[in-house]
Parts: structure tokens; C-alpha cells; sequence
């Protein structure tokens, strides 16, 4: 039997055996290692060009500049690569206090919270903290704008990763339930705004994701808000990839048909950090997400050039009419702007996350090596088989002390010959 008619059999045999159509889904899509190994390549572009090529301060009032520092120090904690943060923790200068006028100023202080995680500075603690503090003072900045949801939302996570204070995890959660009671529609889709515009945005539909998906990285479950948060963000969740394009893109008029929408990169990237958040933390089943998120992937590095700058990026606007067509006809920001560069290292940074987590105790595969390549998408009960279709024995993998029985399927690139393991 030829080794294509070996691997074809063998792809036949998982399909038959109990990890299903999940594992034949894995097998015969995008391939594991190539999402994989795209979310470290594109990542560090986008990254290494937005905090040293840019020109953006880490000390900015600019919130998406922040979001965008921000999700190059969880990307650099995701790789383990520490430069990153200490190049930006070398520049974070700022003494004056975080502007706590506007919400959008106001989420500044996610930045020091995250550098306080890693360097302790009270200083930096305290600029976070005090935003924070002055958040709640003033309800959150509550203005029924779908925005929100990120702005204090995130804020407050980070506050209460670094001081482990409940009040800004019940603040947060009741929160983010409030603004899904207010803006949440039966088909998970989220409008702008309840008063400025009915419209599904993306970006914003992206912001609403992403502040409950860092939410739900934070909340137990026993949290007597989890439920009510769970189902809205599985409800959205449904709703986003329903309207997803053939493509793997979202547009910047989120279930809109009109000929003027176009993909827009912002919101496809919030939204693909909020799948592999959610599957990461065994929200989303597999089965139903994961081919979606990795296609909206492997859509959007379409739009970064070489030199680490995306494209397609809606521009920051606050809706005067509120119509569709006001989105539609609505300009583009610049390459690299920072909306779109904030959400795509985001989505870099959860893709590696999630990958490592199917892979703890398989050696020589992090996100600094990509010997190993390929991974079923669920646990095989009891039954393995050979390339030639005979029933086998489960192997246990002894990796330091500790017994490991993955139920995944590997490949071998590390010798020009590869193999191939089954482990139950």
C-alpha cells in the first residue's frame, strides 16, 4: 500500500472511531502547524513594527495605541520572549495621572496595570488603580455605546489581576451584563449604540467580544454573573460566525448584503481573539469553532504587509445618523493604524495560547520551536489503529517524571524522515 493510501486509511479509521468528524475537520483543513506557526511569524511583525517603528508613545491618551502596547506585552508573554516587554516597560515614562474624563482616556490605564504584573512598580500600580477607582465613581462612563464594553471592561481586569480586589471583578461582570441586556439582539449580534445607531458594526461588535472574552479569562464559575455572561458571549459568538464570510473575513457592516461593505480587519481580528479565548477556556466546542476561528486567521494575515503594517482597517468614527449608510460610505484608516494593529496582535497572541495548551508536556513544541505539527481535535477513546489499519496498543509518553496520555495525533519534522505517533 502506498504511503498516501496508508495516511488516506488512516484518516478514515479516525473518522470512524470516536474522535469523530472533529479530528478528520483537523486533518483536512488549514493545518495546525501552519496557523500556528503564522500566528508567531505575523504577530512579531505586527508587533516589533507598531513598538518600534511607529512613533506611537507608550505614554499616549490614545486608548487604541494602548490596547495595541498592550497586546504586544501578552504577545511577548505568550512567546516568552521578554524583550518585548522590557522594551516597552523601558519607555513607559508616564508620571502625570491617567484622564479620567473620558472613557477612552480613562482605559489608558490598562497599559501600567499589565507592566505592574511584571515589574511591581507601585507607581505604576497606582496610575492603573486610581483610573480604575474613578471608572466605577462614574458608572463606568456608562453611555450605551458598544465600545464600552472594552474600554472598562479590560480596564478592570487588569485592575483586578493586579490587586486581586473583588470589586473590580463585580464591577466588571455586572457590566458587561448590563450593556448585553441593553445592546444584545436575538441573533447575537450586538448594535452600536441604543440611541446613536441600531447598526451591527463590526469593530464595535469586535469590542464587545474581546472586553467579555478578557472577562471570562478572570471569572470563576462560580461568580454569580458567570452564567448571564457565559451565555451572552456564546450567544454572540453563534452570531458571529453565522455571518462570517465564505472567506473567513467580517465586514465592516456586520449581516449587511450591500455590494459597498468590504472586509474589514479590525473587527475580523477582535473577533478571532475571542474564538480562541473561548476555546482555550473550553466554552466553545471545537467542533463547531475551531474551523471558523482558524479561517478568519489565515483571511486576515492576508492584509499585513511585509513590513508588519495591516490593512483594511476601519477609521475611529462616532455615527451622526446612524444609518447603514453612513458605515458603508465611512473612510479607512491608515496601514498600521492602531485599531486593527491592537486586535490583530490580540488574536496572534490567543492563537499561541491555545495551541500551548493542547500541547503542555510535548517536548520541543512552544512557541519557539515548531517541531511538532500536527494535532487531532479531540481525545480517541480506547481504540488506535496503524497505518496499515490494525488495532494497536495506546503508548504512554513518560516526560519527566509525569505519564501523558494526549489522545493527539503528532508529526515529526524534526528529521528529514518524520514519523508518525499515535497517543491515546
Amino acid at each position: 500500500m502506498s504511503l498516501r493510501k496508508k495516511l488516506r486509511s488512516l484518516q478514515y479509521l479516525i473518522i470512524i472511531c470516536s474522535t469523530g468528524i472533529a479530528a478528520a475537520t483537523t486533518l483536512n483543513s488549514f493545518k495546525e502547524d501552519e496557523v500556528y506557526k503564522a500566528a508567531i511569524d505575523k504577530g512579531n511583525q505586527a508587533s516589533d513594527w507598531f513598538t518600534k517603528r511607529s512613533g506611537k508613545t507608550t505614554s499616549s491618551d490614545y486608548y487604541a495605541d494602548i490596547c495595541a502596547y498592550y497586546g504586544s506585552c501578552i504577545f511577548g508573554d505568550a512567546t516568552e520572549n521578554s524583550k518585548i516587554y522590557e522594551y516597552i516597560n523601558g519607555r513607559y515614562t508616564r508620571t502625570n495621572p491617567i484622564i479620567t474624563t473620558d472613557i477612552d482616556k480613562n482605559s489608558c490605564g490598562i497599559l501600567p496595570l499589565h507592566l505592574y504584573l511584571h515589574n511591581g512598580k507601585t507607581q505604576h500600580l497606582k496610575l492603573g488603580t486610581d483610573a480604575a477607582d474613578v471608572n466605577i465613581s462614574k458608572d463606568g462612563h456608562f453611555r450605551s455605546a458598544i465600545d464600552d464594553m472594552y474600554m472598562t471592561g479590560s480596564l478592570h481586569v487588569q485592575a483586578y489581576r493586579a490587586t486581586k480586589d473583588k470589586k473590580y471583578l463585580d464591577f466588571c461582570a455586572n457590566y458587561i451584563v448590563r450593556y448585553s441586556n441593553a445592546l444584545q439582539q436575538s441573533n447575537g449580534l450586538y448594535q452600536h449604540g441604543a440611541n446613536k445607531s441600531k447598526q451591527y458594526w463590526g469593530r464595535g461588535n469586535g469590542w464587545a467580544a474581546a472586553g467579555t472574552a478578557e472577562l471570562l479569562e478572570i471569572l470563576p464559575k462560580e461568580h454569580v454573573k458567570y452564567n448571564e455572561v457565559v451565555n451572552g458571549f456564546k450567544k454572540h459568538m453563534k452570531g458571529l460566525i453565522d455571518v462570517q464570510l465564505d472567506k473567513g473575513m467580517w465586514p465592516q457592516l456586520l449581516a449587511s448584503t450591500d455590494s459597498r461593505n468590504w472586509d474589514e480587519t479590525s473587527g475580523t481580528s477582535m473577533f478571532i481573539f475571542a474564538l480562541f479565548t473561548g476555546l482555550e477556556l473550553g466554552i466553545l466546542d471545537k467542533e463547531t469553532y475551531l474551523e471558523p476561528a482558524r479561517k478568519g486567521w489565515m483571511a486576515v494575515i492576508n492584509y499585513l504587509s511585509s513590513d508588519g503594517k495591516l490593512g483594511n482597517i476601519a477609521n475611529g468614527f462616532w455615527p451622526t445618523t446612524g444609518t447603514a449608510d453612513e458605515y458603508l460610505t465611512a473612510k479607512k484608516g491608515g496601514a498600521g493604524d492602531s485599531h486593527g494593529t491592537a486586535g490583530f496582535i490580540w488574536a496572534a497572541t490567543s492563537i499561541i495560547r491555545y495551541y500551548n495548551s493542547l500541547q503542555t508536556g510535548i517536548p520541543g513544541f512552544s512557541a519557539s520551536s515548531s517541531q511538532w505539527s500536527i494535532k487531532a481535535a479531540g481525545p480517541v477513546q480506547h481504540s488506535f489503529f496503524d497505518l496499515g489499519g490494525r488495532k494497536i496498543k495506546t503508548p504512554v509518553f513518560n516526560i519527566n517524571g509525569i505519564n501523558h496520555h494526549t489522545g493527539i495525533v503528532l508529526h515529526s519534522t524534526s528529521s528529514s524522515k518524520g514519523k508518525t505517533l499515535l497517543m491515546k
